[in-house]
């Protein structure tokens, strides 16, 4: 299997610089395409160096800030191979991830597969953050808010009506289904709008926890989504969850558990407007706590 590695990046030179090698020792993997989009750290310069020693990587660049949705259309356009994965700027491969993930995909005969990604805490090990994630239970799938915990260990490969992201997936089903530029903000639901979309076109999505990944959790993250934050964050959230919603309105009623749509999104909204509410009520907290005790060392 011949597979185009596709990673959108904005702002994050330092965790594209870390985990560019694990795409790279990947044996599947022909050709990495980087899509810049927007960044103004160096993550042209680097690029532009990286690639005259490492053939197997190309670069395009938007120009200007274009959206993630766009930026993954672009790399898809641009792949020469027959199988695509959608990697990220802060996402490192296991050894022989592809080649356990590609031996899955032709067993279960998935359309679109995913391993098992791991969100790892900067102050962990890799193992450490397997041990932890071990621990967690309940549904890999919540059928209420249309999530997937992407970091729990499932006993085998399954079909799913939603998976973990990124996944792999023939050059021609990312080219039928595509990705809803009209998403925006944080973009949220842009991937789970992929694999609704693909589903509705027929199809099968399959997760295996055979193989695995790990997104590295970055602290006071302005990079990527991110570089959205706080309230226009969650009410990007908001609207974009609404557009998916509507979108895919006959297919969730059928396939997921949310009830009244209305009372679903408001419920959502609820839930991330008061996250950040709990937030900044820490850092007043937090920041108070501070002034307390630099004023009682200045009396002592």
């Amino acid at each position: 299997m011949d597979v185009s590695i596709i990673i959108p990046t904005k702002d994050r030179l330092t965790y594209l610089r870390r985990v560019l090698p694990s795409f790279l020792m990947q044996d599947e993997v022909k050709e990495i395409i980087v899509v810049v989009d927007g960044s103004t750290d160096g993550t042209l310069e680097f690029l532009e160096a990286y690639c005259t020693t490492n053939p197997t990587v190309r670069y395009l660049d938007n120009g200007v800030n274009r959206g993630v949705p766009y930026t993954k259309n672009r790399g898809i356009d641009a792949a020469r191979c027959d199988y695509i994965f959608i990697g990220e700027d802060d996402l490192e491969l296991t050894t022989d991830f592809l080649k356990t993930l590609s031996t899955h995909m032709a067993q279960d005969g998935a359309d679109i597969i995913c391993g098992r990604n791991i969100f790892r805490r900067e102050t962990e090990t890799a193992e450490q953050s397997i041990e932890r994630t071990d621990r967690l239970r309940g549904p890999y799938v919540n059928m209420r808010t249309i999530e997937v915990e992407t970091s729990m260990r499932i006993i085998d490969d399954a079909e799913e009506p939603i998976v973990a992201s990124p996944v792999l997936a023939r050059t021609s089903v990312f080219r039928h289904v595509r990705f809803d530029e009209r998403y925006e903000g944080n973009f949220w639901r842009e991937e789970t709008d992929f694999q609704l979309s693909a589903r509705e076109l027929g199809y099968k999505l399959f997760c295996c926890p055979h193989a695995i990944c790990f997104n590295f959790e970055i602290t006071d993250d302005r990079g990527g989504v991110h570089a959205v934050a706080g309230l226009r964050y969650e009410r990007w959230a908001v609207t974009n969850n609404w557009r998916f919603i509507l979108k895919h309105e006959q297919f969730v009623k059928e396939n997921f558990d949310i009830g009244n749509k209305y009372v679903y999104i408001a419920k959502f909204a609820v839930r991330r407007f008061f996250r950040i509410y709990l937030y900044q009520k820490v850092l007043f907290h937090l920041s108070r706590t501070k002034r307390n005790v630099l004023a009682w060392s200045r009396r002592t």
